[in-house]
């Protein structure tokens, strides 16, 4: 039994001399998983949100960072609760998504405008949308709420 014990201290020594000293502190199992995990944009800097009201319009624009992208079908505006058709929402690249399938999405930057004209002020205007990482990642939908002056 000591034999044994001596001979495996012994090439666990031998083993543990043929490993470079910097892959020793490094060595796990699990690194290749762990270093090769993408890292993901918090979702405000993923997609940069911003509003302004002018005149008779309420502009929105996303800034969509590379590498992200919003779906069409997921872009919906309420107003006072109430759902509102999206009018000139501009043309989505075909994309094959492995959550939703077919759909359309918008890249790098998206507008569109909605008609306040016709509303009372303090009337509240919901935007609803959602998003992923082209590297698989899928945030839960957002929406940005503003009050018409």
């Amino acid at each position: 039994m000591k034999v044994k014990l001596i001979l495996l201290l012994a090439s666990n020594l031998i083993f543990q001399s043929t490993i470079p000293a910097h892959a020793n502190n490094n060595f796990s199992l699990f690194a290749n998983k762990q270093q090769s995990a993408p890292a993901f944009l918090p979702v405000e800097d993923a997609f940069v949100f911003s509003q302004l009201q002018q005149a008779d319009n309420l502009n929105i624009f996303w800034q969509i960072t590379e590498g992200y992208y919003l779906y069409k079908n997921k872009l919906r505006v309420t107003i006072n609760g109430n759902d509102h058709t999206i009018i000139g929402l501009p043309e989505g690249k075909d994309y094959h998504d492995e959550y939703f399938g077919d759909v359309e999405i918008f890249e790098y930057e998206l507008m569109l405008s909605v008609p306040v004209s016709a509303l009372a002020p303090a009337s509240k205007i919901t935007i609803h949308y959602q998003g992923c990482a082209v590297a698989g990642l899928c945030y839960p939908p957002m929406t940005k709420t503003f009050i018409t002056q």
